[in-house]
């Protein structure tokens, strides 16, 4: 369960901190701390314990992984003292000056120590301490506890702490930091030494951004093609063959007799079309009008089942430096440009279905075993989605902006990207899209930017190749073939 809580800029005006106190006091039970927030309810810090406590989660904080800090809160560190979900207690207010003083012997004093601060807030009548650890950087060696406390052991849930003792942040836990943890702090020693570079962005050969038109006049002409196709065929007059009276007369009466046997026999096993005309065009028209409505939706899912657009990169580390937790974001700031991933659970929207034509919606006795066929299997089955590369994050929103996921790259390396596929509005068939990229590492300090350039196919495929089976990009399912009657 997470807070109902804004966690995308940093926690410091006291309308932010009121906000961050309600969200946890307004928390289930069952809610979890985080890397960035420790809570704790019934505290007294002018209490030597509590003092050695305190201190524990502001090294823990301070001793987390740059990269995984930036995720939340601009960040910093939060601990908060007085409430928990569904507890608001308030604590006892001391001069924060004490405070501070109190936390230094074992935090440490500045240049050698982390950058905290407390403050207090009201909420409801009752007084809450925050303390606010500012953001682990790259060059930061990892901060050691500067004194020993150990608990009385009488005292349950005490933790002890020890002079020279590293605290890491794991999660909703603040613990004594492993050998990974002490393997992280050393990158981030590092990485205060050296500069981002040598990271190189690669748009595969042949990607092509694909446009899709699903305006008025595209389906309007849709469904003027739909009418025509279901149009009941005229029937055709019989031929007149010139013969002799009493030969026309025997042809005619051999003529009725066969009628009236394949009446007797169609009576048999075969119920006839029932409809009107009226009722057959009502028929046609509530399905054209239904089939409008979700046509650009159909297009969208079967322009994605038929991958178009398919846009696949690389990155390149070319330096002789190994690269931790590289970061490749990339922005397409331009509207009606939409980016999806191979992930992503697109809802299976179908057109409605057909109206047999006049004439031909007879029943048969034999009806029943249509069952045994299998000319409808798959026919809701979409492709498999299969996720290529490391995983990506896409927003939308005024264009499209990509996120993917965080990797290490080895000197002279080069990664695949998790591949997408761009989609564009007509307005931009044919055009020269910019993408700006940025590249930021764990270990290292600085972003790298550049920009590449992804064409968009001067064709627009019309909804009939949509709509069409593909037999060599249909692989994971069938896709329903919308062809003429």
């Amino acid at each position: 369960m997470t807070l109902n809580l804004d966690t995308s800029s940093s926690i410091r005006s006291l309308a932010r901190q009121r906000e961050l106190v309600q969200a946890i006091h307004n928390a289930p039970v069952s809610t979890q701390e985080t890397d960035w927030l420790e809570w704790k309810g019934q505290v007294d810090i002018g209490e030597k314990r509590w003092q050695a406590e305190l201190s524990r989660q502001v090294l823990g904080m301070a001793n987390r992984d740059p990269a995984v800090a930036t995720k939340w809160v601009g960040g910093c560190g939060l601990v908060v003292v007085g409430v928990s979900p569904g507890d608001l207690v308030g604590t006892v207010v001391y001069d924060t000056t004490e405070i501070e003083a109190w936390l230094t012997r074992y935090v440490g004093r500045a240049p050698d120590a982390p950058q905290w601060a407390p403050a207090y807030v009201e909420v409801e009548g009752r007084r809450i301490l925050i303390l606010t650890i500012e953001p682990p950087v790259a060059g930061h060696a990892g901060w050691p506890c500067r004194k020993t406390y150990s608990p009385d052991p009488r005292i349950e849930d005490m933790r002890p702490v020890r002079d020279g003792a590293l605290f890491v942040r794991h999660k909703a836990n603040t613990e004594e930091a492993t050998s990974a943890d002490i393997d992280m702090l050393s990158r981030r020693a590092a990485g205060g030494h050296r500069r981002i570079s040598g990271i190189s962005l690669v748009l595969a050969p042949n990607c092509l951004a694909v446009s899709l038109d699903a305006g008025e006049a595209v389906k309007n002409a849709w469904a003027e093609q739909e009418r025509q196709a279901l149009k009941p065929p005229t029937p055709a007059s019989p031929p007149r063959v010139l013969m002799s009276e009493t030969t026309e007369a025997s042809l005619l009466a051999a003529t009725k007799m066969l009628a009236e046997l394949g009446a007797q026999m169609d009576n048999a096993i075969f119920e006839r079309d029932k409809r009107t005309p009226e009722e057959y065009q009502a028929e046609v028209d509530a399905y054209i009008a239904k089939a409008k409505k979700v046509l650009p939706r159909v297009i969208f899912r079967r322009a994605y089942q038929h991958k178009l657009g398919r846009i696949a990169l690389s990155v390149c580390n070319e330096t002789d430096d190994p690269i931790h937790k590289l970061q490749v974001g990339l922005v397409i700031p331009t509207k009606g440009v939409m980016a999806v991933s191979e992930e992503v659970d697109l809802p299976d929207v179908t057109l409605p279905k057909r109206p047999i034509i006049l004439g031909r919606a007879g029943h048969s006795i034999f009806d029943a075993l249509g069952g045994l066929g299998v000319a409808n299997y798959g026919l809701l089955m979409s492709p498999a989605a299969r996720a290529i590369g490391r995983g990506v994050s896409i927003d939308n929103i005024n264009g499209a902006r990509l996120t993917f996921e965080a990797m290490d790259l080895y000197p002279q390396e080069t990664a695949k990207l998790d591949e997408f596929y761009l989609l564009t509005s007509s307005n931009h068939v044919g055009a020269t899209l910019t993408a700006e990229w940025t590249a930021r590492a764990g270990d290292v300090s600085g972003v790298i930017r550049g920009a590449i350039e992804i064409q968009v196919d001067p064709r627009v495929p019309t909804i009939d190749e949509l709509l069409a089976i593909d037999e060599q990009k249909g692989a994971g399912g069938r896709v329903e073939a919308r062809r003429p009657l």
